[in-house]
């Protein structure tokens, strides 16, 4: 192994900090995409044997919050008013109202 101190020339003993430090940036990030491709195929493989289910929905369609929410909107309230009154989080109500399709 060469000791860097013992290269006199300072471009040189750049060079090679440069290089070696390049080295383990791309030995760092080539196995982090390694563990990113083992962990798609784990989940992948669970979903396949019907283990991953993904999380529970947080409002049921009849939720008394949600529809309290729904009245709100077609009431003429904006989404962040609805979100102020009623608790509910403004991406969250978004989603809901987009999926079930709920218009003025």
């Amino acid at each position: 192994m060469i000791c860097f101190f013992s290269i006199s020339d300072p471009n040189l003993r750049q060079l090679m900090t440069n290089l070696i430090v390049e080295l383990y940036k791309y030995q760092a990030e080539s196995e982090r995409k390694r563990i990113i491709d083992r962990q798609h195929q784990g989940i992948a493989l669970a979903k396949q044997q019907g283990k991953c289910h993904g999380w529970k929905p947080q409002y049921a369609k009849d939720d008394p919050r949600l529809q309290h929410a729904f009245k709100l909107y077609q009431a003429g309230m904006s989404d962040i008013d609805v979100t102020r009154n009623t608790g509910i989080k403004r991406t969250t109500f978004i989603r809901y109202r987009k999926k079930l399709n709920i218009k003025r």
